[in-house]
């Protein structure tokens, strides 16, 4: 595979309006890069799931589309199907062509991967043999921050508490907040998946996370320091789910970003969006 110049390096970015994208394309533009966007948002034409790929015209391809949300979408009951079906047919447009045209890619995973009794898990496990089998890399992001949200069924846990704390002053828990996480600063993550195309790596999974287990009440108290929010913890039991395998740090890659100081450049940086 051809090193290629980072101001020359073409990319298309499938997913480009998502959480991850949108951050990863002005990361990308930021290092001098050419960027391509592409994302069922901009209108049909850009349907990952019937989409012809110009694939020939880009050295890179970041393979971020996929039915995705927060917890409170992805184990919902009356959205399994739903998910299921559209995951699988992205895969069935988008991995063929990939095969065709041999462009070094990435397929952005999830630690959950490793959970197959849930769709999201099982369709995404799927995602990464087809990867390994193309050569590509897959990497696997661990409950991603630092993007401001919109709460809704899609958003995550960090933004919601954000969101809450800033509009009412206070952090109403779902759970008492024992459940342990890893978290990423998406910040981490764009420097992550630039690096495993940039430095060729190729029929690997690696894991974009900060490796090291905090709890969901932790979170929380690191947003309500910052914001002065008082915390409400739930009443329902917070679960761990059982301990995923890591597969380990992409060669060359580090997190940079504490926990704290990610929560602390969040709560600012919403804060200056929001007294525009």
């Amino acid at each position: 595979m051809k090193n290629i110049s980072k101001k020359l390096a073409r990319n298309l970015i499938i997913g480009s309006e998502g959480f991850v994208g949108k951050p990863l394309c002005a990361y990308l533009e930021k290092l001098g890069e050419k960027v391509t966007r592409f994302d069922i948002k901009n209108g049909g034409r850009e349907d990952g799931r019937t989409a012809v790929l110009p694939l020939h015209k880009f050295d890179r391809i970041y393979f971020l589309a996929w039915e995705v949300g927060g917890a409170k979408y992805l184990y919902r009951d009356n959205t399994q199907l739903h998910q299921l079906g559209w995951n699988i047919e992205l895969l069935r447009n988008i991995m063929p062509q990939l095969e065709k045209h041999k462009t070094p890619f990435v397929f952005v995973s999830s630690q959950l991967a490793e959970e197959t009794d849930t769709v999201y898990g099982a369709t995404k496990k799927l995602g990464e043999l087809w990867t390994q089998q193309l050569a590509g890399v897959c990497v696997r992001l661990w409950n991603v921050y630092g993007s401001a949200e919109t709460t809704n069924e899609r958003s995550h846990v960090v933004g919601d508490f954000v969101n809450q704390a800033e509009r009412t002053g206070e952090i109403h828990m779902m759970t008492t907040g024992e459940e342990k996480r890893q978290f990423i600063h998406i910040d981490d993550v764009c420097r992550g998946l630039h690096h495993v195309l940039e430095n060729n790596m190729t029929s690997q999974i690696y894991d974009l996370t900060s490796f090291e287990w905090c709890t969901i009440g932790e979170v929380a108290n690191i947003i309500g320091r910052y914001t002065n929010a008082k915390i409400i913890p739930g009443s329902q039991l917070g679960a761990t789910r059982s301990v995923t395998t890591i597969k380990g740090k992409p060669p060359g890659w580090k997190p940079e970003i504490t926990l704290d100081r990610g929560l602390k450049m969040m709560v600012r940086k919403s804060i200056l969006s929001k007294n525009k």
